[in-house]
């Protein structure tokens, strides 16, 4: 059975969240919490509700103590963009995942597959109800549906990696750069925005001012993956990269921060997946139609 339910603003952490005490309660009684924003929240957020035939976009939450959370930049900026929101738990993503008409993961803090790394001497396990592996099966479900994803910081690197993109685990270990790639400043470093890519189309900019708080890194070589390099650093870290056929946009940096305070430019990264995911909502019953009759010709 299935519930709708409702994050709380927790301005402890300055996020929207729901306890895992709560969770735990609802699958305790076999219900499927369909986690949403309250209407007064879009309001607040965006100045108006989404209307119902705007399309539903997945958020996969992130942890803090004890609780699944959206931090506010997070919440303003995809709120802004006019989409209706429903947040991922990691025990019942997939089923929450039913219905929606995109995906986003966002960046955090947790252990990426062993075998993504150019060094892959560590033990990692991706377990049911992990954050990795929550991650994991929905890319798989939103890829297997076709449904368009955005990806920030981590979220960027897992699909980097699924792809077969290899990643550093640590930039300042394995490289010579001079750049500081996790920092605390709002504007860290410059970044190109390589010419003709779907990135340079959403920007209409051939460089950015951007943030940066990650110490890992994907390498700079796209021959391996079918997702192609869209941005870079002076020391030619990739910054953006995806696949345009498969509508998968993988942003390294938080484009959120900027947006949620007014930046029309970062929030068009936003607006892009809202964009693809009313094109995806608009042929879903044509690619419904096209499903069965697939099906029955077997």
């Amino acid at each position: 059975m299935k519930q709708t339910v409702y994050l709380q603003f927790l301005p402890e952490y300055d996020a929207y969240g729901i306890s895992d005490e709560k969770i735990a309660e609802l699958r305790a009684q076999n219900i499927i919490p369909l986690i949403e924003l309250q209407p007064a929240d879009y309001q607040q957020l965006a100045g108006s509700r989404p209307a119902p035939q705007k399309p539903t976009v997945a958020f996969l939450l992130g942890r803090e103590k004890n609780c699944y959370t959206i931090d506010m930049p997070y919440a303003k900026a995809i709120a802004q963009s006019g989409v209706n929101i429903r947040f991922l738990t990691y025990d019942d993503n997939l089923a929450q995942l039913n219905g929606v008409d995109g995906l986003i993961l966002p960046g955090g803090s947790f252990n990426s597959p062993n075998e993504f790394y150019t060094d892959p001497f560590k033990t990692t396990e991706d377990k049911p109800g992990s954050r990795s592996y929550a991650y994991i099966t929905s890319i798989k479900q939103a890829e297997r549906e076709e449904m368009p994803i955005l990806g920030i910081c981590a979220g960027a690197q897992m699909l980097g990696g699924m792809h077969g993109m290899k990643m550093y685990r640590n930039l300042k270990e394995y490289t010579q750069t001079s750049l500081e790639h996790k920092t605390k400043e709002l504007e860290a470093h410059q970044v190109l925005i390589y010419p003709n890519t779907p990135l340079a189309n959403i920007l209409a900019a051939g460089y950015i001012e951007t943030n940066s708080r990650h110490k890992e890194a994907m390498l700079p070589n796209d021959e391996i993956s079918d997702l192609k390099i869209y941005a870079a650093t002076p020391d030619a870290t990739p910054e953006a990269w995806g696949n345009e056929e498969k509508n998968i946009l993988c942003i390294q940096w938080h484009p959120e921060d900027f947006a949620a305070q007014g930046d029309e430019k970062m929030q068009k990264i936003y607006n892009w997946l809202a964009d693809k995911a009313l094109e995806y909502k608009q042929a879903r019953p044509t690619r419904q139609i096209s499903e069965k009759k697939k099906f029955f010709s077997r």
